[in-house]
Parts: C-alpha cells; sequence; structure tokens
C-alpha cells in the first residue's frame, strides 16, 4: 500500500458499493434492542408471579414473623409497576 493513500476497506468516505445495491438505495440501519428493556420484562414477569402467589396465599399465610403483612403482594405490585416503568421507557421503537 502506498504511503498516503488512504485504504478502502478501512476509509468510510469510500463511494465503492457492493455488487447487489441499487445505486441511490441507502444503507440499512439496524436496530439494538436496549437491555433495560428485557430487564422491565423479567421484573414484570417476576412481581406478576409473586403478586399472584402472595394472593394465593392470602387466606392461608406461612407460619412467619411476619406474615400478616403479606409481603409477597407488596412486593408483587413494586415489582410489576417498576417493569412496567422499565418497559415502556426502554421499548423499542423506530423513529429513536
Amino acid at each position: 500500500m502506498a504511503e498516503g493513500k488512504p485504504d478502502e476497506r478501512t476509509n468510510p468516505a469510500s463511494t465503492k458499493s457492493n455488487p447487489g445495491d441499487a445505486p441511490d438505495a441507502e444503507p440499512q440501519r439496524r436496530h439494538m434492542i436496549p437491555v433495560w428493556f428485557f430487564v422491565g420484562m423479567l421484573l414484570l414477569v417476576y412481581g406478576i408471579l409473586i403478586f399472584i402467589e402472595g394472593v394465593r396465599e392470602w387466606s392461608h399465610p406461612p407460619h412467619t414473623v411476619l406474615a400478616n403483612l403479606h409481603p409477597p403482594v407488596w412486593w408483587g405490585i413494586l415489582l410489576v409497576i417498576m417493569g412496567l416503568i422499565f418497559t415502556l421507557k426502554h421499548f423499542p421503537r423506530k423513529n429513536r
């Protein structure tokens, strides 16, 4: 390779196109899905499962110290709310 000549493989300003491309076709942009969307989905699913279990054990609480406070119901609600926030905030959209 010549000293002052830029390499066509690494030069983004190169106008060389691939053999099947249309002359005025724009390059396709790949859309990445944020990891926080999947975190929100996991929180949402776990929250729903914990909430259902908490409602199911409401009439037959376990023999623990604070069972009368029904922590699975409250934790389930909290996880569902957090899951909805993460999922809706980071929902994949095409216009981003």
